[in-house]
């Protein structure tokens, strides 16, 4: 039976922010919902002192310097999104020194519309019967990673104390600030540089949350649902914290203006490097390599293009690795061949940027699937001379997508890919899964749980999947640290329209010591595993 969930929001007020916005939106688009009422605060009041001034002004000049196009924090009229029929319920809280309570008479008056979700925009931290009017509970959002810290300001310490993720959850409240139900969550790569462009990416991105919890009770029901939250619900002991006072804001503002001079300064003259080599027979207990104990290709043309994503494939006794051959100057990249003497080939060159040259064979014909976001779509191409001629064969995918791996079954084709919730978002947090029967006629099929992934730590492809010893096996691109720092190895434990689980099996670092600095393609032919090897020369 079709099922309509009654959504009521808490507000300080009838504007809201951008992300707000795009978070209604995105519910609206489930088909699942509808909007019953809004409960405006009368009296907003701040959560605690003001923030020091020292903090303040940071804030603003951060803003000034690294405000992004798409801003998530503009002010935007709810009535933007929100049709003026709906019911609009001002009230006034029972506030306390931190705490927002409502009174019997509107407790009466929220619980009249039978709301199924309470989302909570405004207000401050919630206690009382508000949290028991909705079945299935009051969301809220905590910009950070309640399992490393508490409080806020929101995406700040992360910046400022170098964690390399910063987390974002959509939880369920309850009277507890140390124990919680988390619904959803999520990792970005930390913005080094900027607190500002780190909260507009954390924001724009949690917009999705809530549709995508929608879809998994309308996918569980109800009572399936609850007992699956119930399941995960953690006590939270990090730090609480706050902004910072003057001196300690001081400090940390030199420590980020000095550890970003360095990090230009290390930028400006030593240009990134890419090195193609392999490693024979990986054992289960070396994961710590290097560029020194790799065989590598070796070339001339090193300062004007840089190699990567490899892709090998033996054919008529030779070993080929289809690469992306990327143009320093152009900042343009391509598909091109190597032989393992490091002589190299362009093979596919069109207006966008290509790499991640996905490779195959199947049925006597050789077939490539490479990136081509810049596009926004993919194409299938096909090898009339291999390896040296392909003819671009069809549009295989209609949509903006990186890194795209497929992995064939019995059943049909999957595709792994990289996808963006929206425009400001990083391509390298998030996870989809597709499915087709065929790929001379493509009908796809999105995953029940797509992104299955959300983490920059474990969620971008790294290479064609394999199995080792009756187990399936997914390389990941761990980019937390930096952009291509090292690979998961997650293995595939269930696969079907309906689920997905993997596990971590294993890691493979780059050994820095050594000048080896990320890793993060690896595929395997024979006894040999074949990396591109990132430094800085």
């Amino acid at each position: 039976m079709f099922i309509l969930y009654r959504i009521g929001i808490l507000l300080d007020s009838l504007t809201i922010q951008a992300w707000q916005v795009e978070a209604i939106r995105k519910l609206l688009s489930t088909g699942l919902v509808e909007f019953s009422v809004l409960v405006v605060n009368q009296s907003p009041k701040p959560s605690g002192r003001p923030s020091p001034f020292l903090y303040r002004v940071y804030r603003k000049l951060d803003r000034i310097f690294f405000k992004d196009d798409l801003d998530a924090f503009e002010s935007v009229p709810l009535s933007k999104v929100i049709s003026s029929k709906v019911p609009v319920l001002s009230t006034k809280p029972i506030q306390t020194k931190y705490r927002d309570s409502f009174s019997d008479k509107d407790i009466e008056k929220i619980a009249s519309y039978d709301l199924d979700i309470v989302i909570r925009f405004g207000f401050r931290i919630l206690s009382g019967e508000i949290l028991k009017v909705p079945k299935l509970g009051v969301w809220s959002y905590h910009h950070g990673d309640p399992k490393v810290y508490r409080g806020g300001p929101p995406a700040f310490w992360e910046v400022m104390k170098q964690i390399p993720a910063t987390g974002c959850v959509l939880m369920r409240l309850n009277e507890k600030l140390d124990k919680g139900e988390i619904l959803y969550e999520s990792h970005t790569q930390t913005d080094p540089l900027s607190v500002q462009r780190n909260a507009n990416r954390i924001f724009w991105a949690s917009a999705a949350f809530p549709a995508r919890v929608v879809r998994e009770i309308d996918r569980l029901g109800m009572a399936g649902w609850c007992l699956n939250v119930a399941s995960k619900a953690i006590d939270f002991s990090a730090p609480l914290l706050k902004p910072p006072q003057t001196r300690s804001m001081l400090r940390m503002g030199t420590n980020l203006f000095l550890r970003n001079l360095k990090r230009k300064t290390r930028e400006q003259f030593k240009a990134p490097h890419w090195d193609i080599g392999w490693i024979s027979d990986l054992s289960i207990n070396r994961r710590l390599i290097s560029t020194r104990g790799a065989q590598l290709i070796k070339r001339e043309d090193g300062n004007k293009y840089y190699l990567a994503d490899p892709f090998p494939i033996f054919y008529q006794g030779r070993l080929w690795v289809f690469v992306e051959q990327f143009d320093k100057k152009r900042k343009k990249g391509i598909i091109a061949i190597m032989d393992e003497e490091g002589n190299c080939a362009p093979v596919i060159e069109e207006e966008w940027h290509l790499s991640y040259p996905f490779v195959w064979e199947e049925n006597g014909a050789f077939w490539m699937l490479p990136e081509s976001a810049e596009a926004g779509k993919l194409w299938l191409y096909q090898a009339i001379s291999f390896p040296f001629k392909w003819e671009r064969k069809q549009e295989l995918f209609s949509e903006e997508a990186y890194d795209p791996t497929l992995w064939k079954t019995e059943q049909g084709y999957w595709l792994f890919v990289n996808q963006k919730s929206h425009p400001a978002c990083s391509p390298f947090d998030e996870l989809s899964l597709y499915f087709s029967k065929s790929l001379s006629q493509p009908s796809w099929q999105s995953h029940s749980r797509n992104p299955i992934v959300s983490d920059v730590r474990s969620s971008r492809p790294a290479g064609s999947l394999f199995e080792e010893n009756g187990k399936f096996y997914r390389p990941a691109q761990d980019s937390e640290k930096r952009y291509g720092h090292r690979i998961r190895v997650m293995e595939v434990k269930s696969l079907s329209l309906d689920s997905y689980r993997e596990e971590e099996a294993y890691r493979i670092e780059p050994n820095e010591k050594e000048g080896t600095l990320g890793i993060h393609t690896m595929n395997r032919i024979g006894d040999r595993r074949i990396f591109d090897f990132y430094s800085r020369k």
